[in-house]
């Protein structure tokens, strides 16, 4: 053999062990990113086609179980360790628009000022509510629940039991509800923003849009970005929740609902649209399988749940698989 030829084998060998190992990783990577968001199970009690079932408006998740709730006068509940869906009475005949969690106990809003809680999702008990408008969505701090509805309405609660109203100065509805370091964040109809430090003084922020707003959430720790969605496939974002800045969505489609987790933004909408974004600037379609009108989404342990109109409940793949 020639002696060159010979010394060279082992080198060529190593650069092609390099550039397979490269090759792998780069497509494991990307495989390992993907897999979540774009592989998604319907989990609905109605066969997807056949678009019958409840209209579900909202989701949470604690005390491992994905809580929904929405127009059937029904709660859904379903532990992470038992795929069985639990139906329980939501203890009125008023549709259910929100749902958040505090303090290990679950709190929902609803039509003609409904506010519900429950400790374990089974047996729920109606708070007093000063109105009788829709409430549309329900955030909370250590200190102070804030609940949004028709009309400029905006409540605040200091233990979720008893409620005042407050005013806002608006009329337009508001429809969605974040907080994070001592910034409140209501959005509305026709672009509106109000921002508040305590939940009782609100003032007014230009969004750069009159389309209406649906739908607003926050990243929870590090750098600190809202994000907001609605008509037309409308994303802003700000860093303050005072300047916002028009996104683009790549979609025309109306957006309902957002939320953020692993390290990750998404946004759901008309259409069975999915979008997700690693910094609400960038965004990505993700194919969700359905044409249902999906309308809010909240994180599990390791999966991302999606609800919407005519039955829709959808479960991402399993994080870090």
């Amino acid at each position: 053999m020639n002696v060159a030829r010979a010394h060279a084998l082992p080198h060529f060998f190593l650069r092609r062990s390099l550039i397979l190992a490269t090759v792998l990783a780069t497509t494991f990577a990307s495989l390992r990113g993907a897999d979540a968001f774009d592989q998604w199970t319907w989990r609905g009690l109605e066969a997807k086609e056949s678009f019958k079932g409840n209209n579900y408006q909202g989701a949470a998740f604690a005390k491992d179980q994905v809580v929904i709730v929405g127009s059937g006068f029904k709660i859904l509940a379903r532990k992470e360790s038992d795929p069985a869906w639990r139906i329980y009475d939501a203890g009125t005949q008023r549709p259910v628009y929100g749902v958040a969690t505090a303090h290990d106990t679950f709190f929902a809003v609803g039509a003609r000022g409904t506010i519900l809680s429950s400790k374990t999702a089974e047996t729920w008990t109606a708070r007093n509510s000063p109105v009788a408008v829709a409430l549309a969505a329900i955030t909370y701090t250590d200190s102070v629940f804030v609940a949004v509805g028709d009309g400029g309405t905006i409540l605040t609660s200091r233990v979720g039991s008893q409620w005042l109203l407050q005013p806002s100065r608006v009329l337009e509805s508001l429809h969605g509800a974040t907080y994070r370091d001592e910034t409140f964040i209501v959005v509305g109809a026709n672009g509106t923003i109000l921002a508040s430090k305590d939940g009782s003084y609100w003032l007014p922020q230009t969004a750069g849009t009159k389309r209406s707003l649906y739908s607003v959430t926050v990243s929870p720790t590090g750098k600190k970005i809202f994000v907001a969605v609605g008509e037309e496939g409308t994303i802003l974002t700000s860093p303050d929740g005072k300047a916002w800045t028009a996104q683009n969505s790549g979609t025309t489609k109306t957006l309902y609902g957002i939320d953020y987790g692993q390290g990750t933004f998404v946004a759901v909408g008309a259409a069975g649209t999915i979008l997700t974004s690693p910094d609400g600037v960038t965004w990505k379609s993700r194919t969700s399988g359905v044409t249902h009108f999906l309308k809010a989404v909240t994180f599990a342990r390791n999966t991302c749940w999606v609800v919407g109109l005519n039955g829709a409940i959808l479960e991402s793949g399993a994080f870090g698989k």
